[in-house]
């Protein structure tokens, strides 16, 4: 297929030789490219936006072969919601309930847990506590729902063994208990919290299996046993347990930390103990005496520790090694046949923090291990527990040992949090055990209002799939009409030759064959296309397509829109005016051309020319473009003999061209002095201009030049002379001043006396003496503004700052001699030494005429003062100091502070005044010089935004972002001082906009820089565990 270049070119190469008087139809119909061939299907790569019968490329490939049923809906399989054969129920996660879920798996998959749990029955009694009330259920239209722990457990657990669906909603429990499913809490406290509460709530049941099920399934009991070392008396305080806290830090086995747990502590010093035999303190042991072991003994490894120094928790990521059978008989005072445990779950936390991560649980069922990842199961294959993997997720944290050397019948896990072993029971007891529980746990022997909500629940479930089998089913058969529908719209699209046909947007024709099948597609929208006449716009015909009249009707029908283009819609009128276009530009490009070339040389002497102006010169062509624009039409894309386009922004000068040689004129219509705005060219030049501009104004070579503008050009000249002749003279008088050069300075004894001169006045004068020409002469020197309301001087003498510095500068008496001769003074502010002082042998002292009014003085400093404690949004300034030591603190900031002290000096930006201006002494450099304010920072300095409420703690926050270093990492210090209070305000510290803060970085050794923000992020609220939930009792 020809390249749009070429096709642009095919379709109106006849108004080479046409004029626009001699179109007829047949060159209308090039115009419109309607003899143009129609693509062939698998010819063009995309489609031909510059041939109106190209309708290859559209979006109609996948329409014109098979579409499988998946592409007409979005709905998956509902069946693979379904729980699958002999396979567990997972739970769904609520957005931060994951260490629930992991709790309600191990709980469920304990038999005779279970079982007590289906024989809870709800009994009706006067208890007003949501959660210990006997009066658990409510009555629904005729059936039962849970209101309390107990019910909602029981459901929950009917529905884990019970449902047909792969994963079911614990949001009945977790809204029952109060917890905020968004965040993550201390799952062990969880587990505490939870077991107390079902604990004190069972004891209202009658049934002993249900009533103590949880001291018969989880409470041991040991003794702290205290021997007093002078008289061998032992004391014995027995105690229950629900579980064994233990210690990991510094161990690697699990027998290490039962070790650390059971071993004797020394009670001495300040710590001793009382004995009742000895009748006085004595030196003493105390141990932990394991007397009875649950048949399931939980173990919380305290893998979640608190960091005094920090302030918050952290995670232990050391290695920690369990056997998968447990001999507790070395624990133990006595021997017992029945010490022996196996493991059957272990509880995993994935992340490096405390404070954000995934829980999963991995459970025995059966023989095999399966893991419990929310709503995902998975059957282990082997039978034996895979941990590794569990630790190769966590990404990122600190570096950790390397896993223990793998030793048989033991696991490794620098992630578990908690180990669950069960009690191996007796051969004569397991065969019995196993039948009693099987039928105790099938559906039959649950109450008849939990098998109620048990078959509610899977019929619902059956419901939805029907529901969703059924949309997706509608969605196909609505896919299958839609694609048979487009596949005959788009074979009748091609008009046949000698039919009827019309005009169709391309973008329409492409939206209507990609636009989704679930989004209705837009009407049709021709509106765009049309010309001035009400025609279809020649101009347009890349954007539009030629289709059938029958394909037309049908669509326009279907989806409404228009207006409709038939093939009547041609303009005749359009392409007559774009005939006579573009021979205007093809004799433009002749003639710009010939102007170009014979304008490049000046003209020789003696031959005759004309004055043209440079910019008409440059802009002829495009303002004959611009003249023939239609006035509704759009502006028509022009390209000059170079290619370039021709429509594009100009100088601001050129675009203010109106008519050609207008710049030429002067204010009275003769010809302008301004020789810069002119070129003389050639007489056959400016014929050729003169064809396209014949009112132009004319000037051969021999113009007289306007009288009045000569005049008024020979009196600037003038006025300019006297303008330099003035400089020179205030410039040779006060050449010191000019150059700010051997300023007054009251350091110098010789100095006396000076004169205060505004700044802005200083700054004008040097402008004017420096370029006469172009700035105006001054005639006053303005010293009104030192002068406040009480006719007083508003500053103090000898007092420089910021703001002085700006307002005035002193000057020598015979310079305030000249400028009182030669300028009209306003008020005259004289500031001089007191010499009588001296000769009293009193302190010299700096006087001024007028003198300081204090009362404005105090009110701007006062102002200024509050304006820098009371700020918001504003800079300040944070340099870190790099050193190799831990403790620098105050002496390293005092070191960095004399290491800079000259670079101090020289930079006032760097120099802290906190109780705002003071007076110290004058130097000549310091008067004559006028520093900039910007602050210039340096090397390991960040800025800082900050308002003055923000607390020292706030600041510590933006100072973590700034450079990753963790608020308690952090020493600040402040014109030397450390900053130590969190709580205390930016203002009440004396920090200031624009001041500098020095930082020293204690970097921890252990503390895993990517948990940094999650770390302070959670110890910069208060935590308040389980405070306000059902776990607690209670809401207060």
């Amino acid at each position: 297929m020809p390249t749009k270049v070429q096709l642009d070119k095919a379709s109106w190469q006849w108004t080479d030789t046409t004029s626009p008087d001699d179109v007829t139809a047949e060159h209308v119909e090039l115009a419109y490219r309607i003899g143009l061939p129609a693509c062939q299907h698998n010819t063009c790569r995309q489609n031909c936006k510059g041939n109106p019968n190209c309708l290859v490329g559209l979006g109609e490939k996948e329409w014109l072969c098979d579409i499988k049923d998946e592409r007409w809906h979005e709905v998956e399989d509902p069946n693979l919601e379904r729980r699958a054969e002999d396979s567990f129920v997972g739970l769904k996660n609520l957005g931060a309930t994951c260490y629930v879920n992991t709790f309600l798996q191990v709980w469920f998959h304990n038999h005779s847990f279970r079982a007590a749990m289906y024989k809870w029955r709800p009994l009706r009694c006067q208890a007003t506590d949501k959660h210990n009330q006997s009066e658990s259920s409510t009555t629904k239209e005729g059936g039962y729902t849970p209101t309390c722990i107990c019910g909602h457990l029981q459901l929950l657990f009917a529905l884990l063994q019970f449902s047909n669906r792969r994963y079911i909603d614990p949001s009945g429990l977790v809204n029952c208990l109060g917890l905020d499913a968004a965040l993550q809490q201390d799952a062990q406290e969880f587990s505490k919290l939870f077991m107390s509460l079902l604990e004190e709530t069972l004891s209202q049941q009658t049934h002993p299996e249900v009533r103590d099920v949880i001291q018969q399934q989880f409470r041991g009991q040991y003794a702290y046993v205290t021997r007093c070392n002078n008289c061998g008396h032992s004391s014995r305080q027995p105690s229950k347990f629900y579980e064994l806290d233990l210690n990991i830090k510094g161990h690697r086995e699990l027998s290490e930390s039962l070790g650390e747990f059971l071993q004797d502590e020394h009670l001495d010093g300040a710590n001793q103990y009382f004995c009742d035999n000895c009748r006085s303190k004595q030196d003493a042991t105390r141990r932990i005496q394991l007397q009875q072991l649950p048949p399931v003994l939980n173990i919380q490894l305290l893998r979640f520790v608190f960091d005094r120094q920090t302030g918050t928790k952290k995670k232990l990521n050391s290695f920690i090694q369990f056997p998968e059978v447990l001999d507790m008989t070395p624990y133990l005072p006595r021997k017992d046949a029945e010490t022996v445990y196996e493991l059957t779950a272990v509880l995993i936390h994935r992340g490096p923090t405390a404070y954000s991560g995934h829980y999963v649980a991995h459970v025995r069922q059966e023989g095999a291990w399966h893991k419990f990842n929310d709503e995902e199961v998975e059957r282990i294959e082997g039978r034996n527990l895979k941990l590794g993997s569990e630790d190769d997720l966590q990404g990122g944290g600190p570096k950790q040992g390397k896993r223990p050397k793998h030793v048989k019948g033991h696991h490794a896990s620098k992630n578990a949090y908690m180990l669950v072993y069960t009690r191996r029971p007796s051969q004569e007891n397991q065969a019995d055990n196993s039948e009693r529980q099987g039928i105790s746990l099938s559906e039959d022997s649950l109450p008849g209002y939990l098998q109620d909500l048990v078959r509610q629940d899977r019929a619902q479930f059956e419901e939805w799939v029907q529901e969703m089998a059924g949309m997706r089913q509608r969605s196909i058969t609505s896919g299958r009409a839609r694609h048979a529908e487009i596949t005959r719209l788009y074979l009748m699209l091609p008009p046949k030759p000698g039919s009827r046909y019309e005009w169709l947007k391309s973008d329409w024709l492409k939206q209507w064959l990609n636009v989704d099948s679930n989004t209705a597609c837009k009407p049709i929208d021709n509106s765009d296309l049309i010309c001035r006449h009400g025609n279809l716009d020649p101009d347009k015909i890349q954007q539009v397509k030629r289709i059938s009249q029958e394909a037309a009707g049908i669509l326009h029908s279907k989806y409404d829109g228009g207006p409709r283009l038939s093939g009547t819609s041609l303009c005749l009128k359009c392409v007559r005016e774009r005939c006579r276009m573009m021979r205007l530009k093809s004799n433009l490009n002749e003639d710009s051309k010939f102007v170009t070339t014979t304008t490049k040389n000046k003209l020789e002497p003696g031959l005759p020319g004309y004055w043209v102006g440079k910019a008409s010169l440059r802009q002829w062509r495009k303002m004959v473009l611009d003249r023939e624009k239609p006035s509704e039409g759009k502006e028509p894309e022009v390209a000059n003999c170079d290619g370039q386009d021709m429509t594009s922004d100009q100088p601001n000068v050129e675009s203010m061209v109106g008519t050609f040689n207008a710049e030429l004129l002067c204010p009275h219509n003769g010809l302008s002095t301004d020789e810069t705005l002119r070129k003389l060219v050639p007489v056959a030049v400016w014929e050729r201009l003169h064809v396209y501009f014949p009112d132009a104004p004319k000037f051969n070579q021999d113009q007289e030049l306007c009288r009045a503008c000569q005049h008024r050009d020979e009196q600037q000249e003038q006025d300019g002379m006297l303008r330099v002749m003035m400089a020179a003279d205030q410039k040779a008088a006060l050449h010191q001043l000019f150059n700010d050069r051997h300023r007054p300075s009251w350091e110098k004894k010789e100095v006396t006396e000076a004169y205060a001169v505004s700044r802005p006045f200083l700054e004008q004068w040097r402008e004017f003496v420096r370029q006469p020409l172009k700035h105006a002469p001054l005639s006053e020197v303005n010293n009104a503004f030192l002068i406040c309301n009480h006719n007083r001087f508003v500053f103090e003498p000898g007092t420089v700052d910021e703001v002085t510095s700006n307002m005035y500068s002193l000057v020598w008496p015979h310079e305030w001699e000249f400028l009182t001769k030669n300028f009209t003074v306003d008020f005259a502010v004289r500031i001089f030494r007191d010499q009588e002082a001296s000769e009293n042998g009193r302190p010299v002292t700096l006087e001024c005429q007028p003198e300081s009014c204090m009362e404005c003085i105090m009110a701007r400093q006062t102002q200024a003062r509050l304006e820098r404690q009371e700020y918001s949004g504003a800079r300040i300034y944070v340099r870190k100091i790099v050193t190799e030591l831990d403790s620098v603190g105050h002496t390293q900031d005092e070191e960095d502070r004399k290491r800079s002290s000259h670079d101090t000096a020289r930079d006032p930006d760097f120099f802290q005044q906190v109780n705002g201006s003071k007076k110290i002494r004058l130097s000549s450099y310091a008067d004559s010089t006028r520093r900039s304010s910007r602050h210039r920072k340096v090397r390991g300095e960040k800025e800082v935004i900050v308002s003055s409420g923000n607390t020292l703690k706030e600041l510590k926050i933006k100072v973590m972002h700034a450079f990753s270093v963790a608020p308690f990492d952090q020493t600040l210090h402040f014109c030397g001082q450390q900053l130590t209070d969190n709580e205390s305000t930016l203002s009440s510290l004396g920090i200031e906009p624009g001041c500098v803060i020095t930082l020293t970085v204690d970097m921890p050794q252990s503390e895993d820089p990517f948990a940094v923000d999650e770390i302070f992020q959670a110890s910069s609220v208060p935590e308040a565990g389980f405070k306000g939930t059902g776990l607690l009792g209670s809401g207060t």
